[in-house]
């Protein structure tokens, strides 16, 4: 019989863009995802917001509208009980590539946002940051503020990449959330865990050839199987 997930001292989780589709929230490269349109895709790169500030800042705005007013899943939910009822000693790490902050918004406390949060906002002048109110995009420095997000063609935040690869050398349980798996670096992030000899489950609507690294495969709704696992 299997361990229990919480027989586990140093457990890690990546959660992608599945984990939040029943809040309502688009996937990124699943069907119909965000990313599957091109145009989209364009105005997520670095070099677009340099040519066309405007357009991008509207776009990622429209995607923070819909993210406010977004509440935890199940999955979320049970992911956040799970961490606050581990005995002391044992560690817990969310590796999310969502930017809608519904982790934390669940209760999760030990989250490493890997691409940032649609709910935060920086000024590329002065480099404040901020977590606007509702109504009309940010200004600051008399620009508009840029979402603090890694865009396509930006690297990973260095204390992001720290808090990751500790993470990951420590972990003796990987678990793959809703994930494509086919975005670097996180994509190897199971091929990491594997060196230190880690169990490594995935999770996501449907399973494919992308996920032979994990040693163990969980196809279907997040809301249903994360609740049951992480009990």
């Amino acid at each position: 019989m299997a361990r229990a997930f919480s027989d586990y001292k140093n457990i890690v989780v990546l959660t992608g863009a599945g984990i939040s589709r029943s809040a309502g929230l688009a996937t990124y490269r699943g069907p119909g995802g965000l990313w599957t349109d091109e145009e989209k895709e364009k105005l997520s790169h670095v070099e677009t917001l340099r040519r066309d500030r405007t357009k991008v800042c509207d776009m990622f705005w429209s995607f923070r509208e819909q993210i406010v007013k977004a509440s935890p899943t199940a999955a979320h939910r049970a992911l956040a009980t799970f961490e606050a009822k581990l005995p002391a000693g044992a560690s817990f790490t969310i590796l999310t590539q969502n930017v809608d902050g519904l982790h934390q918004a669940a209760g999760s406390r030990n989250v490493c946002e890997l691409h940032g949060s649609l709910r935060r906002w920086r000024c590329e002048t002065c480099g404040t940051e901020l977590s606007p109110p509702d109504g009309d995009a940010p200004v600051h420095c008399d620009e508009r503020m840029r979402p603090a997000v890694v865009l396509f063609g930006e690297m990973l935040g260095v204390d992001t990449e720290r808090t990751m690869k500790r993470a990951l050398r420590e972990c003796d349980l990987f678990v793959g959330i809703g994930t494509s798996g086919t975005v670097e670096p996180a994509a190897s992030f199971v091929r990491w865990a594997a060196l230190n000899q880690a169990r490594s489950a995935i999770i996501n609507l449907e399973i494919d050839g992308t996920y032979d690294d994990y040693t163990e495969r969980h196809a279907g709704e997040s809301d249903a199987i994360v609740p049951q696992l992480f009990s």
